[in-house]
């Protein structure tokens, strides 16, 4: 690997939080992660049947195929039930997402009105 320069371990080191977070910038992604980490195995149909609004089979499918070629979610093979689980990579991403979408809620309610208008603010954030 070629040796980076300030400048270009900055680009390669926002390529990579973007990449983590276009993980889960899909339709249905976060949802899906999060009723796995609450239920730890879910069939297709339960998973299905837990997340509101409810998605299409074809949404929910495309969303978990996303998910387990990403290393995110894991399908284990039992004759009875092939549930899905999350992945130690999905159990690791999952706490990041959510402290960073906290961070973004109190910044957007910080900054952002309703319509995501900027609001003006005399406060320091620092």
């Amino acid at each position: 690997m070629a040796d980076l320069d300030g400048e270009g371990r900055e680009v390669q080191r926002l390529e990579t939080v973007y990449d983590a977070v276009r993980l889960c910038g899909y339709r249905w992604s976060l949802e899906i992660l999060t009723v796995l980490d609450r239920q730890r195995q879910m069939r297709f149909t339960d998973l299905q049947q837990t997340i509101r609004p409810t998605p299409s089979s074809k949404s929910l499918i495309d969303a978990l195929r996303r998910l387990q070629d990403q290393g995110l979610v894991d399908r284990s093979t039992r004759a009875d039930a092939s549930p899905y689980q999350l992945t130690a990579a999905g159990q690791h991403l999952l706490p990041l997402l959510l402290t960073f979408m906290d961070q973004l809620q109190q910044w957007t309610h910080t900054y952002r009105d309703g319509a995501g208008r900027r609001v003006d603010r005399d406060t320091d954030a620092r």
